[in-house]
């Protein structure tokens, strides 16, 4: 009776801890989804601040200098005397570098183009996360990979351009969000706080920038006004802090192969307020890539296998 019992308590325990890891990962699940619904909104603000005369460069670079204040705030409420060698890397050598080849790619090949290519990356994030973060083998994880990828293509699909500068230039910008997305999760599994890295990378992805714009030449600066600063706050304050709040706290359970995944909710959110705010036809290419993604976050976030 008694070894019963212990059998019993001990069951009752594995239950309640699968239980509360269920309950976890679904909340990690959900803050990956708002994450890249709050980056989907990142072409309204691109939109309204190319109507004041301030191109991406521009816009991108008071997005990130106003990031710069929540950072502060969150080293000294720490008393951190030591920053994070890890999060001025990746801010520097991975993110900053990123957005300019981003960018570029986009002027080049076209915002289609650069969509499509730069939407591969959970392929990459999904090998790197096995053979580098040693993160287990999860079956639903590969099912919905297929469907993330394609959804996020058809979703973005609108007037491919060949250029073969811009498709190189797209290609590294994939690579370097891959390796973003997984050296942020390596960085939090020695130690780093998610916050810390979220709130850290975009201040850190700055000087590369602005570097970069030394060289070519600051053309934007005349067009900056206070509708330009109150549009470039809400990137900073939604797109930048709280979404990458969100989507540190959220792969920290998750794990960066499934996140990558899900962000793929970010050009669904997009081609949505594109529809709803600006008109933007509607065809059963996007739909049926919307379904997709749908379908792909849901196995995604069904409980999880071994």
């Amino acid at each position: 009776m008694i070894v019963r019992w212990a059998m019993a308590t001990k069951t009752l325990a594995e239950s309640s801890k699968l239980r509360t890891l269920s309950g976890g990962d679904l909340e990690g699940v959900v803050f990956v989804v708002l994450a890249a619904s709050l980056w989907g909104t990142t072409g309204i603000g691109a939109k309204i601040s190319y109507g004041f005369g301030v191109g991406p460069e521009g816009i991108l670079t008071l997005r990130l200098t106003l990031t710069i204040p929540a950072y502060m705030v969150l080293l000294v409420r720490r008393s951190v005397r030591r920053i994070s060698t890890s999060v001025v890397a990746i801010g520097l050598l991975v993110l900053g570098p990123y957005h300019i080849l981003y960018y570029y790619a986009i002027m080049y090949a076209g915002v289609s183009t650069a969509s499509l290519i730069l939407y591969t990356h959970p392929v990459l994030v999904a090998v790197l996360s096995k053979y580098v973060l040693k993160e287990p083998a999860i079956k639903r994880t590969y099912i919905a990979l297929p469907f993330s990828v394609l959804g996020a293509a058809l979703v973005s699909l609108d007037e491919v351009s060949f250029n073969a500068i811009g498709i190189v230039l797209a290609i590294l910008s994939s690579v370097l969000f891959s390796l973003y997305v997984v050296l942020s999760k390596l960085a939090m599994e020695r130690g780093v706080k998610p916050d810390e890295i979220a709130l850290g990378s975009s201040p850190w992805a700055l000087p590369t920038i602005l570097l970069f714009q030394v060289v070519r030449g600051f053309n934007w600066v005349s067009a900056v006004r206070l509708e330009v600063i109150i549009v470039a706050v809400y990137l900073a304050l939604v797109v930048s802090i709280i979404a990458y709040l969100l989507y540190m706290k959220g792969m920290k359970v998750v794990g960066a192969a499934r996140a990558t995944i899900l962000s793929t909710a970010e050009p669904l959110t997009a081609t949505a307020m594109s529809v709803l705010l600006f008109s933007e036809p509607m065809n059963i290419v996007k739909a049926v890539g919307g379904l997709l993604i749908v379908t792909a976050v849901i196995v995604v976030a069904s409980k999880r296998q071994p």
